[in-house]
């Protein structure tokens, strides 16, 4: 059998020097920040972002 070391409770395990997961969070957000924002979505956040007591200008 081997034996394996358990770490105590709350004792942090020593920072890698590699973190994929970090890794792949930041190619994530670096590909998602390099992309073009489409104009429609952004109308869509812009309208959604408004203050509803605010009177509309254009009424269609």
């Amino acid at each position: 059998m081997t034996d394996h070391k358990h770490q105590k409770d709350g004792a942090k395990s020593p920072p890698m020097a590699f973190d994929p997961v970090d890794a792949a969070l930041r190619q994530i957000f670096d590909d998602l920040a390099s992309e073009d924002i489409p104009e429609d979505f952004a109308d869509l956040v812009s309208k959604l972002t408004m203050d509803p007591r605010t009177p509309k200008a254009d009424k269609e």
